[in-house]
């Protein structure tokens, strides 16, 4: 009797930490399609533009302005800029967070007001270097246009073809990733639902990523030692599914 009441007990612990699990992924892919200010959702500090942090030096090399930002936010630890889209943000990490999956900016602003457009970000489970196997960023579908909307572009064959880089600038380097899929997934927690620390399991994403729906670069060089990068943000009224925009490590300086 004693061993079946563990076992009950066993099983009830794991179907709540699924459940948990469960809303947590529903959570970090979740659309705001609800309007929002225009104007206070593309300004990430009030009265500061993104020529006031990003510029270019005398060699030509685009600068980010790291000291200015995390004085205003340390949990500030990259930059993303997706060009051909209005994606040209911060990136952010709640630091102070034991929950490794942890959803703050889902719905925190980068000046930490509760709220939309929450923020472009991480979770703790990846590491702010972008030496992980998969690092997975995400940020709200906005009727504004703002945050990770414009990622839906990639959706267009066109688009896809002509357009391929994702730049990730941080204090130490700038990182220059190829976009090799724009695919329609899962609402799975990606962080949870793979064990990238396992290469068998990041064979694995890669596999159900080209298993999906998309548009993809068949000739592009990734395998499962390759450094990916996941941008995730979902689709409007559709709760079920996620856009992924997937691409390697092409290069760093």
């Amino acid at each position: 009797m004693k061993i079946e009441k563990k076992a009950l007990l066993a099983v009830a612990i794991t179907f709540l930490f699924g459940l948990a699990i469960s809303i947590a992924s529903f959570q970090a892919g979740d659309a705001a399609n609800v309007p929002a200010d225009t104007e206070a959702a593309l300004e990430f500090f009030a009265g500061m533009s993104v020529d006031e942090v990003k510029g270019t030096d005398r060699s030509g090399k685009i600068t980010i302005d790291f000291d200015t930002l995390q004085t205003k936010n340390p949990d500030i630890y990259a930059w993303i800029t997706v060009p051909g889209t209005d994606v040209d943000y911060p990136v952010l990490q709640k630091t102070d967070d034991a929950d490794p999956y942890s959803n703050y900016y889902l719905d925190h602003t980068v000046e930490l007001a509760e709220g939309l457009p929450g923020a472009i970000y991480s979770q703790g489970v990846n590491h702010k270097d972008f030496r992980d196997s998969v690092t997975v960023l995400y940020g709200h579908n906005m009727k504004n246009g703002s945050m990770f909307t414009s990622l839906h572009k990639f959706e267009d064959k066109a688009f896809f073809e002509e357009n391929s880089q994702i730049k990730i600038y941080t204090p130490e380097r700038t990182l220059t990733y190829e976009i090799f899929a724009a695919a329609e997934f899962s609402d799975a927690l990606i962080p949870y639902e793979y064990d990238f620390s396992n290469l068998s399991e990041v064979q694995r994403y890669l596999g159900d990523v080209w298993g999906c729906k998309g548009n993809f670069r068949e000739n592009t060089a990734v395998s499962k030692e390759s450094r990916i990068l996941t941008l995730s943000t979902c689709y409007s009224g559709r709760e079920e599914n996620r856009l992924l925009v997937v691409a390697v490590l092409a290069g760093e300086e």
